[in-house]
């Protein structure tokens, strides 16, 4: 009797509950809106969202199951039962729709949209989501990437290449009424044309510029725009000698690891860093870590960022959190899964450990419990922020002799690694603080003339996470490289009382091949010392 008095409560209420989630409204996932051609987080200098520019936001109940695209020529400003509003006080203003799905919206601001702060809301046959809050500005310009660009533009999803002296033509949103300027290499392109828009995709814009004569090459050379004052993301274009093909940096990086499927590496590294972010005595710490990477690529190619050429600075943004990130390098035991794996590659088993004999004794570095095809140690050292007890530094210079018995997936191999003394940074205790707008010059002792050295800026926004990489390539023998304005300012301001991590880093990079694993079941892979120097700043 009890269980028939109670079944049509339930069916009732399990009709409830249906319509009830029938009713639910859309919800924009908070910090998803993004510059629609950069992809550049809105927090950072370079991803503000202009009038008149294009958005891509994320969320969920946003649209209809099955996507639907708008016209590129005339888009509406409802498409599949979706439309986006722009609020201000008592303006209120639809945004033209490109795409409208389940889980993603694409669309174009207004061109009189108000500035300043307005709220955003998406509208889904009927429901309102919460207003998200944003801030309009009146130019804010962005590359189009291969990926990013409209499917009508062919000629935005070729990879960009030029000769020096050629005219390049290059494709963005959110310009506005100022006039951009290019950034080659980190140094001014010279003379750049406004093209206009253009007709297959409203809201695109063209610029043109000549690539100089004395242009640096390489096959991922950054182009930055800068356009009333906000610097734009960076996209790379391969510049080369009339008749000939381009020439990565690193070539032995390049050519064997980065395309092998089945490929992986051992390094050993010293580590030396301030953990002061401010002025005053150096808080300095070192230590030597081991790390081993073994993996398949399934996806068909390793998403190795790639380096810039010599001379010059390329830049990385991703929606990371640096404070979480150097939380959990709190833990020497979590090191191997920071980052987090690559998706698309599948480890590869080299055996349960991997053996460093030195003439300090012997070290091993343990598989990773949670992840397969990933080996580290601390060898030895004082490491912050950690309640480690401090060892004796492992890593002097001379040879060490790695060896596996090898494992389900990869062989048994031996290589022998040469470890030599560690890159010394000469006015590391002088940039305590950096004022993003003077760019900053920093001065290194090398350990090889034949190096090169790779020079990291990182910052991350206090309360998004977003966080902004520049990373630059010198030869080691020049001993002094300077970052540009231009290439520090999407990093967000370091706050006084921020404890987020930003700092700057210096590595020492083998410019020649090193030593080469030879092991049944890899197509390439490599052992090296590298050692780095870094120290926590603050950005101005």
């Amino acid at each position: 009797m009890c269980l028939r008095s109670f079944t049509p409560l339930a069916a009732a209420a399990l009709i409830c509950l249906a319509l009830a989630a029938d009713r639910v409204p859309p919800a924009i996932d908070p910090g998803s809106l993004v510059n629609g051609a950069s992809r550049m987080p809105s927090t950072l200098a370079g991803g503000a969202i202009a009038r008149g520019g294009r958005f891509s936001l994320s969320g969920v109940r946003l649209g209809p199951e099955h996507a639907v695209k708008g016209s590129e020529v005339d888009p509406p400003v409802t498409l599949g039962g979706v439309s986006v509003h722009i609020a201000q006080g008592q303006t209120d203003l639809p945004a033209s729709m490109l795409f409208a799905g389940e889980e993603r919206i694409e669309g174009m601001i207004p061109h009189s949209a108000p500035l300043g702060p307005v709220r955003l809301t998406v509208v889904y046959d009927g429901r309102a989501s919460e207003p998200y809050l944003v801030t309009l500005v009146d130019s804010s310009f962005g590359f189009f990437t291969t990926e990013t660009a409209p499917e009508t533009l062919l000629e935005a999803q070729r990879p960009l290449s030029a000769v020096p002296g050629e005219t390049v033509s290059l494709w963005g949103a959110g310009m506005g009424p100022a006039q951009p300027e290019i950034f080659l290499g980190g140094k001014p392109a010279g003379a750049v044309r406004r093209a206009g828009e253009e007709s297959c995709c409203k809201g695109v814009d063209r610029i043109e510029f000549q690539v100089p004569a004395n242009a640096p090459q390489g096959c991922y050379v950054p182009v930055q725009a800068r356009a009333a004052g906000r610097p734009s993301n960076v996209i790379g274009i391969a510049i080369h000698p009339v008749g000939q093909g381009c020439q990565d940096q690193v070539d032995w990086f390049q050519d064997s690891v980065r395309h092998a499927a089945r490929a992986g590496f051992v390094v050993l590294a010293r580590i030396a860093l301030d953990a002061k972010a401010s002025a005053g005595p150096d808080a300095g710490y070192q230590f030597d870590y081991a790390v081993a990477s073994f993996g398949k690529q399934q996806s068909g190619q390793r998403p190795f960022p790639p380096f810039p050429p010599f001379g010059s600075c390329t830049l990385v943004t991703l929606s990371i959190n640096l404070r979480q990130l150097f939380s959990e390098a709190r833990q020497p035991d979590s090191w191997t899964a920071i980052p987090k794996p690559t998706p698309g590659n599948l480890g590869l088993d080299a055996g349960p450990s991997i053996s460093i004999a030195g003439t300090a004794g012997l070290k091993v570095l343990r598989g990773a419990a949670r992840e397969r095809g990933l080996y580290d140690a601390l060898l030895g050292g004082e490491v912050p922020f950690t309640q480690v007890q401090r060892t004796p530094l492992y890593l002097q210079p001379g040879a060490y002799t790695l060896t596996s018995a090898g494992g389900q997936d990869i062989g048994p191999f031996t290589a022998r690694v040469e470890a030599r003394r560690a890159i010394g940074w000469r006015n590391r205790g002088r940039l305590a603080e950096v004022r993003r707008s003077a760019g900053v010059t920093v001065e290194w002792k090398e350990a090889s003339r034949k190096d090169a050295v790779l020079i990291v800026a990182a910052s991350s926004d206090h309360n998004s996470g977003d966080s902004a990489f520049c990373v630059c390539l010198a030869y080691a023998k020049d001993r002094r490289f300077t970052i540009p304005p231009i290439s520090l300012g999407n990093l967000p301001p370091t706050a006084d009382d921020d404890p987020d991590p930003s700092f700057l880093l210096l590595s020492e990079l083998p410019l020649e091949p090193p030593v080469r694993i030879e092991a049944r079941g890899l197509d390439a892979a490599f052992a090296a010392f590298v050692s780095a120097n870094a120290r926590l700043v603050k950005f101005r």
